[in-house]
């Protein structure tokens, strides 16, 4: 293994314990302002930086950018950034940060059939496939199983709405393979971001934000200071950056971290239960990730 695989390895497990973090910082935003105005607010900071790094490190003569790059910005802010966060926002909101993060360990085997899908990125043998299976039959023990034994309609409602926005980072994911063949990873970070944040402006204009009393709230500046600085700008500069070195389906392996940290930080944090369904549901997924990612000599 490379110096450079060691390193976008490590720099991926820090990425996952910052998105861990960014699960209980949602949820504490979520309690103080409506959706729209939380990604704004978030992502407007980050694409502030992203486009200051971008503007002090890009290439002399600059790039130029044809219609088919910015398609790829707009796709990547609709999936990795709108659409993802306000999926996000609205599902924590319903949900437990301990069930709703368990459910985003899903979103590796989404990275993989997304990237089937676009670019026909196949795995070693069709029964790791069965990964796909047994992650999923995980979800049901989170979703359905538990819904069953202890049924709150929110919760459920909630936890649907976080896998949807599982799915629609796997397609971001997959799209950010193609789009980082034709311009660096940052180039394609700061363009998604600055696509997510105008289309969250939009909808923060109808929330009237400059209005909300929520904004005078220390406790949420700190939150969204985390979610736009760490979660956004540091952790998918380093997530797109492992995806153009190691591809789409080995960075997504790393995914199957953040249900664990996230699990024990809601606990810690929050004071989550934490239900025997939780536990086997979190180790089916992860089994099956494993599988899918197992790469035979």
């Amino acid at each position: 293994m490379s110096s450079h695989s060691y390193r976008s390895y490590s720099l991926l497990v820090l990425t996952m314990l910052i998105w861990a973090g960014g699960w209980v910082s949602g949820k504490l935003v979520t309690t103080t302002v409506p959706p729209f105005t939380a990604g704004f607010i978030q992502y407007l900071p980050a694409s502030i930086l992203l486009l200051g790094l971008f503007l002090l490190t890009r290439p002399k003569p600059p790039h130029h950018y044809g219609r088919a790059q910015f398609k790829g910005f707009a796709l990547l802010g609709l999936t990795g950034f709108f659409g993802y966060s306000i999926l996000f926002f609205v599902g924590v909101r319903l949900t437990t940060v301990a069930q709703g993060v368990i459910i985003s360990g899903i979103s590796p085997a989404a990275v993989s059939i997304f990237a089937y899908v676009l670019d026909k990125e196949v795995l070693d043998s069709r029964w790791q496939y069965f990964g796909l299976v047994v992650s999923f039959v995980g979800i049901v023990f989170v979703i359905g199983i538990q819904a069953v034994l202890d049924f709150q309609l929110s919760y459920t409602i909630g936890n649907l709405i976080i896998l949807a926005s599982m799915f629609s980072w796997g397609l971001y994911s997959a799209i950010g393979k193609r789009v980082t063949q034709t311009v660096t990873p940052l180039e394609a970070i700061t363009g998604a971001a600055i696509t997510g944040t105008v289309m969250f402006a939009i909808g923060a204009i109808f929330e009237q934000f400059w209005s909300l009393p929520g904004l005078q709230n220390p406790l949420f500046w700190f939150n969204i200071l985390y979610l736009g600085v760490l979660g956004s700008f540091v952790g998918d500069t380093l997530y797109l950056q492992a995806v153009s070195r190691i591809g789409p389906t080995r960075t997504g392996v790393f995914l199957n971290l953040v249900p664990i940290f996230g699990v024990v930080l809601s606990a810690l944090i929050l004071n989550d239960s934490i239900y025997w369904t939780f536990i086997i549901g979190m180790i089916l997924i992860i089994v099956g990730i494993l599988v899918i990612n197992h790469r035979p000599k």
